[in-house]
């Protein structure tokens, strides 16, 4: 590694953990604190609308009073805490993060809403029950991820629990699953097949062919698991239905740090 590496790697970190970032902000109605450069410009961004709106107007649509939602990637908790208010008091938000920083943010940003119905779980979802490296972007947690080998520039790693949901808590019936772990989607879908096969959830998936691929898979890979299940994939903007072809297109066409949000269900699309 350039010796020089190091160096800038402790400035950065040293600004984003200045504690004049510490503070807290008033997002889609809720109290969040952040106590990082980067995870306080992610508040911003998602205040001011640069973030956000499209995911916002597509939960607004699908999430109803009473439902049970898990959220994979909680990160400090703005989802988590939107999705807890459309469930209401009778539903239930079960959130996993893994980084032990944002988790600590997630439960104390949830204290600070008075917010009961978020169950706040610090584990990373996979295949199988392991420990695994996390790795921690310096000056962009919002990119952490498993499955890299190695020490790579800008990073923090942690080990860190990695829980399969179907064992951690089996019988769960979930209404809508929403994944955004980095590339590591499949790995998650794997650990949830019994409740996946066993329930009628809509799976919101954010879609990153590059770091779909960092974490050892294909996109042909989470197509046809998707497909196994009984599930389709639809687009989020139109709802219209993703053959296999035109998903391996859209596999083609997101490229670097691009993505793009789909949804899974089985029964026609959600957005009908």
């Amino acid at each position: 590694m350039n010796p020089v590496v190091p160096a800038i790697e402790s400035l950065a970190t040293s600004f984003n953990s200045l504690g004049l970032w510490r503070g807290e902000q008033n997002v889609w109605g809720k109290r969040m604190n952040a106590n990082t450069f980067d995870r306080c410009l992610y508040l911003w961004m998602h205040r001011l609308g640069f973030m956000g709106k499209a995911e916002q107007r597509l939960m607004n649509r699908l999430i109803r009073p009473g439902m049970t939602v898990v959220d994979v990637g909680a990160n400090i908790g703005l989802y988590s805490l939107f999705l807890a208010g459309l469930v209401g008091p009778q539903g239930r938000v079960i959130a996993f993060e893994p980084d032990p920083d944002l988790v600590a943010l997630l439960r104390a940003n949830c204290t600070a809403n008075g917010v009961g119905n978020v169950e706040a779980h610090h584990a990373a979802l996979g295949s199988k029950a392991d420990r695994l490296m996390l790795q921690r972007l310096t000056i962009n947690s919002g990119e952490n991820h498993l499955g890299s080998k190695g020490r790579e520039a800008f990073r923090r790693p942690v080990e860190v629990d990695v829980a399969a949901f179907d064992a951690l808590l089996p019988g769960s019936r979930p209404d809508f699953v929403k994944i955004d772990v980095q590339g590591w989607e499949l790995n998650v879908l794997r650990g949830m097949e019994a409740t996946l096969r066993e329930s009628n959830p809509v799976v919101f998936v954010e879609f990153w062919p590059d770091g779909l691929r960092r974490a050892g898979s294909e996109p042909i890979e989470l197509f046809s698991f998707v497909r196994d299940l009984g599930l389709d994939f639809y687009a989020c903007d139109d709802g219209r239905q993703l053959s296999e072809a035109m998903f391996l297109d859209m596999a083609g066409r997101v490229k670097g740090m691009n993505y793009a949000n789909l949804l899974a269900s089985r029964g026609g699309s959600p957005l009908a």
